[in-house]
């Protein structure tokens, strides 16, 4: 893959690491009706503002709970970021057909944030994971506004775009360490 390429599939990366490289665990209790009626019925309307004073802490109840409902936002999201992946791949040197699956992995974005915000968690532990995957995906959204201006260059971009790229990277790696903790701990 060259580096226009690369460049220009880090908005897409951001969605499918803050997702697939998240979780690898899946909640085999929930079916595919679950995540529909998950993915279309929560809105912005959530407690992702919650401090977390005001939530538990160390409550395995309030923790494996919460995580059910995060997880099963990320698996949905997943087979999204696996499916725009491939379109990407095949897509190789065509910058239109690039930006026809940023454009989707946008949409997508939003909608896994929108259905963050609309969790109604009630543990510190997951708040603070749901927290940052919220400001990589507002991160992503800026990488996407960046490499949609008209003065973008694919081949050399802006030092903006490097340090947002490096900052969603770091969120990344912090997340999956993180969730991937919670998520071995608390599914016993």
């Amino acid at each position: 893959m060259n580096i226009m390429n690369k460049l220009f599939l880090v908005p897409l990366a951001t969605l499918i690491l803050t997702t697939t490289a998240c979780s690898d665990k899946k909640n085999t209790s929930t079916n595919s009706a679950k995540t529909t009626e998950t993915t279309t019925n929560n809105t912005a309307q959530g407690n992702w503002k919650a401090k977390a004073n005001e939530l538990s802490s160390a409550n395995a109840t309030d923790i494996k709970a919460d995580l059910i409902q995060l997880n099963l936002i990320i698996n949905h999201s997943n087979t999204k970021a696996i499916e725009l992946r491939d379109e990407a791949s095949k897509a190789k040197n065509a910058p239109d057909k690039i930006k026809q699956i940023l454009v989707k992995s946008h949409d997508t974005q939003a909608e896994v944030q929108q259905q963050m915000m609309g969790l109604n968690l009630k543990s510190q532990e997951v708040q603070n994971i749901r927290t940052q995957m919220i400001d990589n995906l507002m991160t992503a959204n800026k990488l996407f506004d960046l490499s949609m201006k008209s003065d973008f260059n694919m081949t050399v971009p802006n030092e903006e775009f490097k340090q947002l790229t490096q900052r969603s990277i770091a969120i990344q790696q912090k997340i999956a360490i993180e969730l991937d903790a919670l998520n071995t701990q608390y599914s016993k």
